[in-house]
C-alpha cells in the first residue's frame, strides 16, 4: 500500500510517463511511501479506480495530457464520489 498515488493512462501501452517518474524520483523520503501506477486510455474508468483504491491513498497525482482529458476527468470525478478524503493533484500539460 502507499500513501501516494501517482498516475496517468498513457496514449500507448509502451508509452511511460516521464514526468511522474521525475516527480517520483525527486520525492526523497517520502518516495518509499509513493508507488507509480500506469494504465492505457483504453483501460476502463473502474478498473483504474480500483487499482488506485487498492493502494489505499492519502493523495493521489494524476498526469493530464491532450489525449487523456476525457478519462482524467471521469476519474477525478469517480474518485471524488467514493473517496471524498483522497486529496487528488492534478498536473501535466493540460493543466
Amino acid at each position: 500500500m502507499a500513501e501516494i498515488v501517482l498516475t496517468t493512462q498513457n496514449a500507448r501501452y509502451w508509452h511511460s510517463a516521464f514526468g511522474l517518474r521525475y516527480l517520483l524520483a525527486n520525492l526523497q523520503e517520502l518516495q518509499s511511501r509513493a508507488t507509480l501506477l500506469e494504465f492505457g486510455i483504453k483501460d476502463a474508468t473502474n478498473e483504474v479506480l480500483e487499482a488506485i483504491l487498492s493502494e489505499q491513498p492519502v493523495i493521489v497525482g494524476i498526469g493530464v495530457y491532450i489525449w487523456n482529458i476525457e478519462q482524467a476527468t471521469k476519474l477525478v470525478a469517480d474518485l471524488k464520489q467514493v473517496a471524498p478524503e483522497v486529496i487528488i493533484v492534478l498536473g501535466g500539460p493540460e493543466v
